[in-house]
């Protein structure tokens, strides 16, 4: 049975951001702002009530939700409207950006609106077309401050993530003619047999949408995608978009029957490990802080995707870490865009004693940057805990050892790097000029890392159990 409420929820959820996305292309700068905030603002509470009344259930032919897209839709509703908030601030700073204020508005929320929907349909195509949608979003929010650069990064970024999604789409043809149907709802409630077609199907969405997720080798578009778009643009890359693609494909890889087959689980657990052990080691040698924090963005999908595939309360550790490392790598690129501001560059080897010239963002990067590495007592320390805690219950050293490498590795590069910005000593004797921009949205972001961290130790977020046991996972 429907809760009547639950329809009108998920309609509230769609035309906020839809409605933000046409509206805010008013050509007023200061009106296109408003919209934005109040379309943002308004999906986030349509998402909390949602969550709140444990909405869930099917509405008409094409939209539904559960428990699983409930755990997404908090996080994504909340960074989209962070990042409205942090818009203005950063647009001031950007000298002749290539977007008017009411494009990029516009723009940002027809990227949220993509996500969104992505979450809340049934349909495993239309899933694929909201994916496809936020690339194209996206794309162009990445030429706002027009360097040769961000075009180049634009382009390959479009290529890739399309490339891998037709990839994706090869999978749900052959799920299709396998099934007959693509209702992740009704497959989920009678999965079909694992037969050569079906495993293949959800094999090849694995490299499909792993491009998106940035798993390797298919990350190659990840880095310069974050680190060449705006801060408020790569906080919602990182924060959720990433996550949203992984969302697409637990969909499909949720059709198997439990059991899953242990060829496929090990695939999963294959990508995951190699994503997470590359991009520690890859973030080591980094000159740009957005570079450093795109590759902890792709070291964290890693140990996510691997504990899909360790399943079990390893599922639970990677939900909870998806969770709780959105709202601190968004706090942690809303820092970076603040720096960017004072500071014009984004070479690390440029940026030192932050502590005096910008304090207040300092501290706010130091924690965020221990919020996103799995520092005690944030949300991100407990979800990899218990990821390398289900490895450990299977009996499977080798991924317990390469997981605990690569968040020792990433731990060590990314709060060496960040420490070395604020602590390190300045080069020059010039005083540091006055001011610095707003934090409060980076301090609000952490405080919700640190309070699911601090929630999470007595196993009391449902949210995230409910979800893990729907994907066959949970805990003991």
């Amino acid at each position: 049975m429907i809760d009547p409420s639950t329809p009108f929820w998920i309609f509230l959820l769609l035309v906020f951001p839809a409605s933000a996305g046409i509206l805010a292309m008013v050509p007023n700068a200061r009106a296109s702002e408003v919209v934005a905030r109040v379309g943002a603002v308004g999906a986030v509470v349509a998402a909390l009530a949602l969550r709140v009344s444990h909405g869930s259930g099917t509405f008409g032919p094409y939209l539904g939700i559960d428990t699983i897209s409930g755990v997404f839709l908090v996080p994504v509703t909340a960074i989209y409207a962070t990042s409205v908030w942090y818009s203005r601030e950063y647009l001031r700073s950007v000298r002749r950006p290539f977007l008017s204020p009411p494009i990029y508005y516009a723009l940002l929320s027809a990227f949220a609106f993509a996500m969104i929907a992505t979450l809340v349909v049934r349909d495993l195509g239309l899933m694929w077309i909201g994916v496809e949608g936020t690339t194209v979003a996206s794309a162009l929010l990445l030429v706002l401050e027009r360097r040769p650069t961000s075009v180049e990064a634009a382009w390959r970024y479009t290529l890739i993530a399309s490339a891998g999604l037709t990839i994706a789409l090869f999978a749900l043809l052959l799920l299709y003619a396998s099934t007959g149907t693509l209702d992740a709802f009704a497959l989920a409630a009678h999965p079909p047999a694992a037969t050569l077609a079906v495993t293949m199907a959800v094999a090849l969405a694995l490299v499909g949408y792993g491009t998106k997720i940035g798993l390797f080798p298919m990350h190659t578009w990840l880095p310069d995608a974050h680190a060449e778009a705006p801060s408020p643009v790569s906080a919602m890359f990182s924060g959720v978009l990433l996550p949203t693609a992984l969302y697409a494909f637990l969909r499909i890889y949720r059709i198997l029957p439990s059991p899953t087959p242990a060829t496929l689980s090990t695939l999963v657990l294959g990508f995951g490990v190699a994503t997470a052990l590359v991009a520690a080691l890859l973030l080591q040698g980094q000159r740009s802080y957005k570079r450093l924090l795109a590759y902890s963005s792709m070291e964290v999908m890693g140990l996510a995707v691997a504990g899909v595939g360790l399943g079990g309360i390893a599922l639970y550790g990677a939900l909870l870490l998806l969770v709780a490392h959105a709202f601190a790598k968004s706090s942690a690129f809303y820092g970076a865009g603040n720096v960017l501001q004072k500071t014009g560059t984004t070479r690390m080897a440029d940026v030192r004693d932050l502590r005096h010239t910008m304090p207040r963002t300092a501290g706010a990067w130091v924690l965020a940057a221990a919020g996103v590495t799995g520092a005690p007592p944030f949300g991100t320390f407990v979800g990899e805990v218990l990821i390398v805690v289900g490895a450990l219950a299977l009996g499977n050293l080798l991924a317990a050892a390469a997981i605990v490498v690569a968040i020792l590795l990433a731990f060590l590069g990314i709060n060496g790097q960040i420490g070395r910005m604020v602590f390190g000593a300045r080069a020059g004797a010039e005083a540091p000029s006055p001011g610095e921009p707003p934090t409060a949205i980076l301090y609000l972001n952490l405080g919700v890392a640190l309070l699911l961290g601090i929630v999470a130790i007595p196993y009391l977020t449902d949210a995230v159990r409910n979800a893990a046991v729907a994907l066959g996972g949970g805990l003991p």
